[in-house]
């Protein structure tokens, strides 16, 4: 693909496609927020409906206690019954009696509905099971007919009723068609109390109209020319009101789904775009909580138009698309006048950076032309040599510098020693000990052969060789001053060490431990294998250390290489390795989880381990361990 083409792809891909999304996510945006407001406008309208249909429940109530607890009141409704089941006057004049009593019914039960739609006209009848099973009706508006006792009385709310013993219970229209009647009002059931005792006289059942309903959500209908409709929902999904008028015995999952996104269980405010009753819409959820007043658990459903709804949305997108394709028209004309030139020289910078970061020093960008992209071309070329020649540099000092640090960390014969082994050869010589003689020559040999190895690693069985022949000529030189032991298991003979790593820990114990001791000074050199790591324990009976040397060796205080080769003022000696060098020389050879670990005490010795990690075996013709005691 040619260059152009590439960049027209890349201004396609970087340009054009993020303008398009930039269009598209604008128009989602304010769909979005679009929603959001009208959720909270729509929350607003739902607390206030809410407010409205708590208050008319509560109204309700209201003139029931009225009603209920009025002597007069109740007084009126019993004596309704007692005259309705009885007769007075003269046995022998019967129906004249129960003519007069009939006439006193209906003028008390006429009393009786002036009375109660002088107070509260949206009372439809009154129904009053007695505890004697006789029972009165009044009709206030229109023919009603009571649930019979014994339904009332099979039905659960009638248990319910009796546990709250007065309080209200209510059913909503389509909620229960079995207590609501063939209007299928609103009813409400409760127990009726005695003024005086309160004690239960029966259950009062009294159905209402609730007109206002209709004027509450005709008024909030009504505000601007917005496409709405209102629902209550009773807690078994049962629609039992709908502005519209046309859901009755129906559910509310006949229109929507609501298993997508709204929880008719929330006590909270919810707003959901679904499609209701094959329309999209805008549906909004509010709990009425009013089981405080003795309803259920109603939900008030508010169903907005979602063509209302984006009718402002479609000039926000008209107007998104027309800015979208001006600013299309404008990129592409910079990108044919400007950016071409410039992207490609980014291009083929960026691309000389990721090989430079993948460690490609040798990359280099073409200089073209004759302007500031020149200078940036020559100045990126020139960086990318220089920081080259810097890491050169630093190789090669960081190599001079670890090979000099190796070969000063390593360099374990001393002067003094090498002095006294001579002298104790030449006293033998002088007298006549040619065996002894031999054999000291043969251990200093063995010394000088191991140090001048130019390999760093050794076997275990070299190291064992080169620490056993220092002891001898120790041991020539301070026959009675100590003794040793060596025991390490055949199996880790051939395994690597780092050279001259016991040596300066068993010099250690002869120069330092064994100071001025009036006893056997004792030294025993053990190895192990202890999990995937080779440990060594070089033991001493010792004077141990003092805990301030501990402290200083724990924090390297000693380790300098200027401090551990530095001479002493007595004999212009250097002080050799020492166990300071030999923790250096570790870390630095095998990594920081391996080197020495110290416990000494003052009068009990000094422990000193070990640790390496198990190299690669090597081949040994050893069958047994090393075990040599003097």
């Amino acid at each position: 693909m040619s260059l152009s083409k590439r960049i027209f792809a890349a201004f396609f891909a970087f340009i054009i496609v993020p303008l398009f999304v930039l269009g598209s996510v604008s128009y989602l945006v304010s769909q979005k927020v679009t929603e959001e407001k009208y959720a909270e406008q729509t929350e607003l309208t739902l607390k206030a409906i809410g407010r409205n249909i708590n208050n008319m429940i509560k109204e309700a109530n209201y003139f029931s206690d009225f009603w209920v607890t009025m002597e007069d009141s109740v007084e009126v409704v019993e004596q309704s019954i007692d005259d309705a089941g009885t007769t007075g006057g003269d046995p022998g004049t019967g129906e004249s009696s129960r003519s007069s009593d009939s006439y006193y019914q209906l003028l008390e039960k006429e009393k009786l509905r002036q009375r109660v739609l002088l107070t509260y006209p949206g009372i439809n009848s009154v129904t009053l099971y007695r505890n004697d099973n006789k029972q009165v009706t009044v009709n206030f508006s229109s023919k009603d007919t009571p649930i019979a006792r014994q339904d009332l009385e099979s039905h659960p709310i009638y248990q319910e009723a009796l546990r709250k013993n007065g309080a209200p219970v209510w059913v909503g229209p389509n909620e229960d068609t079995r207590l609501t009647g063939e209007s299928n009002l609103f009813t409400q059931i409760r127990v009726l109390l005695d003024v005086d005792t309160l004690k239960s006289k029966g259950v009062l059942v009294t159905r209402f109209q609730m007109n206002e309903l209709n004027k509450i959500f005709t008024f909030y209908n009504s505000q601007g020319k917005i496409d709405r409709r209102f629902l209550i929902v009773a807690g078994n999904g049962n629609i039992v009101y709908d502005s519209e008028k046309n859901s009755e015995e129906r559910r509310i999952t006949d229109y929507v789904d609501t298993d997508k996104g709204i929880d008719m269980n929330s006590v909270t405010t919810q707003s959901k775009t679904l499609e209701f009753d094959g329309h999209k819409s805008l549906v909004s959820v509010q709990d009425l909580q009013l089981q405080r007043l003795g309803v259920g658990e109603w939900k008030l459903v508010m169903v907005t138009s979602w063509q209302y709804l984006s009718g402002d949305m479609a000039i926000v997108l008209r107007w998104t698309v027309v800015i979208t394709s001006i600013s299309l028209a404008l990129a592409l004309a910079f990108n044919l006048i400007f950016v071409r030139r410039m992207v490609t020289l980014i291009v083929r910078v960026v691309r000389a950076m990721r090989q430079v970061e993948r460690g490609d020093l040798s990359t280099k960008v073409p200089v073209v032309g004759n302007d500031e992209t020149t200078t940036l071309s020559r100045g990126f070329n020139s960086l990318v040599k220089r920081v080259s020649e810097l890491l050169d540099d630093v190789k090669q000092e960081q190599s001079r510098k670890r090979k000099a640090e190796m070969m000063l960390l390593q360099a374990q014969i001393k002067p003094h020693f090498l002095f006294n082994a001579l002298e104790s050869i030449n006293i033998l010589a002088v007298q006549n000990e040619g065996r002894k003689v031999s054999k000291m020559v043969q251990r200093l040999a063995n010394i000088f052969r191991i140090s001048i190895q130019q390999k760093e690693e050794i076997t275990i069985e070299q190291e064992l060789e080169h620490l056993m022949s220092y002891l001898e000529i120790q041991k020539y030189r301070f026959e009675e001053l100590f003794e040793y032991s060596i025991e390490v298991p055949k199996e880790l003979m051939g395994y690597s060490i780092l050279k001259l790593t016991l040596q300066p820990l068993v010099e250690n114990s002869i120069q330092h431990g064994f100071e001025g001791i009036e006893y056997l000074g004792k030294i025993e050199v053990r190895a192990a294998l202890e999990d995937r790591h080779i440990a060594f324990y070089i033991e001493d009976n010792g004077i141990g250390i003092p805990e301030e040397q501990l402290a200083r060796f724990a924090t390297r205080g000693i380790t300098t290489l200027q401090e551990m080769y530095a001479e002493s003022p007595e004999t212009g000696e250097r002080r050799g390795l020492g166990i300071g060098n030999v923790a250096d020389r570790l870390r630095i050879h095998y990594g920081g989880r391996y080197g020495l670990m110290l416990c000494s005490a003052p009068g009990h010795g000094t422990t000193i381990k070990c640790l390496i990690p198990l190299e690669a075996r090597r081949d040994t013709d050893e069958t047994e361990s090393v075990v040599d005691r003097r």
